[in-house]
């Protein structure tokens, strides 16, 4: 444990660097772990006024990982609006002017507005309705993304409309917005910046989208020259990936932010294809799952002696290791999924072809914030019973520790992770193939064992690696 005091020491340094800046890093959810509860309140809340909104001209898409409508990249026109939670004041004559007929919603809400359905649905209902009273009707809020916050001063919705003319190809978009990845590294850092655009085109490159990227960015911090620092490693990582960067409009409450709204062309049809979901399919990830429980675990270890010696007496890892780990992991986080939606966009329908089960890849998903959770989401979306016989672990012993010693509720989940494809398993055979020449690691984690019923049966170690019990519930354990 002498190098305990060092690296402890440079923590403790980095902390006070985050205080200077008026920042408690230990309010900053890491990752996709500052989303709003999906199971226990996004979806309950915007089930209870999808109808109603419905009646005011603005329906809000079906779950997909990114929204997909027909259009051209280059005729796509976005225009971003930033709105107060309690009084949003939306301007109709602008918007009725622009005449959008899509919208991509940011929302972050304070987390007592976050902790249950009613106040969710309350702060939402009201600023959709103004939307759809200040537009006439007519629009798709076609993705949405919640995140919670500890100061109630950083509240905001940010909508980017989005019009275009029809035809031409397809356009996927997507918004994804973090607070920070890695409170225990310089949170200008361009690696922090990589994490959160990366993982914002993950849904994108997860429906095989990655053509013409546009980069709409979200980014905030409690000082002027970070947030510059931010919008300038945003540019390089955009020119890293031969993406389209745009200055836009930001939300200004002084608080770390990072993260995008991403558009890309499509070639082929996406893989939405759940009614045709079948036995027999098999359930793959791109890559083994888990990256926040290490980050998360890190932080605590650092903070207290006894927290790390009991660390190491429960897993065998040492500090020295956990902070390899940890760096090894941001690295792999930072890395955009390009190759794996080129692989996936191989295994789609063109856009005039028929969904071909020999051939075509059925359902994707991402694996972020819920974590393994999103295979319950699947069977849901396919009324399909799955059974997982493998969870592939990135740590392990790490994920047990964070779930045992309660550091965080879900220790599956990651961050610019892993992809799920549901396919057959000669187009799984050959996706495998594809990715391991990639350098990926693909595993085979269950498969599909029939249709009329959602249900996912685990493997009972599952309860070593989650904490919540309302997604533990959500899966049958066997």
């Amino acid at each position: 444990m002498r190098a305990y005091d060092t690296l402890a020491r440079e923590f403790a340094e980095r902390i006070e660097y985050y205080r200077s800046l008026g920042v408690n890093p230990f309010s900053l959810a890491t990752g996709c772990a500052v989303k709003v509860d999906l199971v226990e309140v996004l979806y309950p809340a915007l089930r209870s006024i999808r109808g109603d909104l419905e009646g005011l001209g603005l329906r809000i898409a079906p779950r997909r990982d990114a929204d997909v409508f027909e259009a051209r990249v280059g005729d796509v026109r976005v225009m971003r609006g930033i709105y107060d939670v309690d009084d949003p004041r939306v301007d109709s004559s602008e918007l009725k002017g622009f005449k959008p007929r899509r919208a991509v919603v940011l929302a972050q809400v304070h987390q007592r507005i976050a902790s249950s359905p009613e106040p969710f649905r309350d702060v939402v209902w009201r600023f959709y309705s103004r939307v759809a009273t200040a537009v006439g009707g007519g629009v798709v809020v076609g993705k949405g993304h919640s995140i919670v916050s500890a100061d109630v001063r950083s509240q905001f919705f940010l909508v980017d409309f989005i019009s275009y003319d029809d035809g031409g190809g397809l356009v996927a978009a997507n918004n994804d917005t973090i607070q920070i990845i890695d409170p225990a590294e310089d949170p200008g850092s361009y690696l922090q910046v990589a994490v959160a655009l990366s993982n914002s085109l993950n849904d994108l490159f997860t429906v095989g989208a990655w053509r013409n990227i546009r980069i709409y960015p979200v980014y905030d911090a409690p000082d002027g020259r970070l947030a510059s620092r931010i919008w300038g490693n945003m540019v390089s990582y955009a020119e890293s990936i031969g993406a389209t960067v745009y200055d836009v409009k930001q939300p200004g409450k002084g608080f770390l932010l990072m993260g995008a709204t991403v558009l890309a062309g499509m070639e082929r049809k996406p893989p939405f294809f759940y009614d045709r979901v079948e036995p027999g399919m098999e359930v793959m990830v791109t890559r083994p799952i888990g990256e926040l429980p290490v980050i998360n675990v890190y932080m605590l270890v650092m903070l207290d002696r006894e927290i790390a010696e009991e660390f190491e007496r429960q897993t065998g890892i040492s500090v020295e290791e956990l902070l390899e780990i940890k760096s090894r992991i941001i690295k792999t986080m930072a890395e955009p999924n390009v190759e794996v939606a080129k692989a996936i966009e191989s295994r789609l329908p063109d856009l005039g072809e028929d969904f071909n089960p020999r051939e075509h890849i059925a359902v994707t998903t991402d694996v972020t914030g819920p974590g393994i959770y999103v295979v319950k989401e699947i069977a849901e979306l396919s009324n399909t019973a799955i059974r997982l016989t493998d969870i592939p672990l990135l740590e392990p012993r790490i994920s047990e520790f964070a779930t045992r010693n309660f550091i965080i509720p879900n220790a599956t989940a990651g961050t610019n992770g892993a992809i799920v494809v549901v396919a057959r398993p000669e187009v799984i055979e050959g996706l495998e193939e594809d990715l391991r020449r990639r350098g990926l690691q693909p595993t085979v984690i269950g498969y599909v064992e029939g249709k009329g019923a959602p249900l996912v049966r685990a493997p009972s170690r599952l309860k070593r690696y989650i904490a919540a019990k309302t997604y533990l519930r959500e899966f049958e354990l066997v």
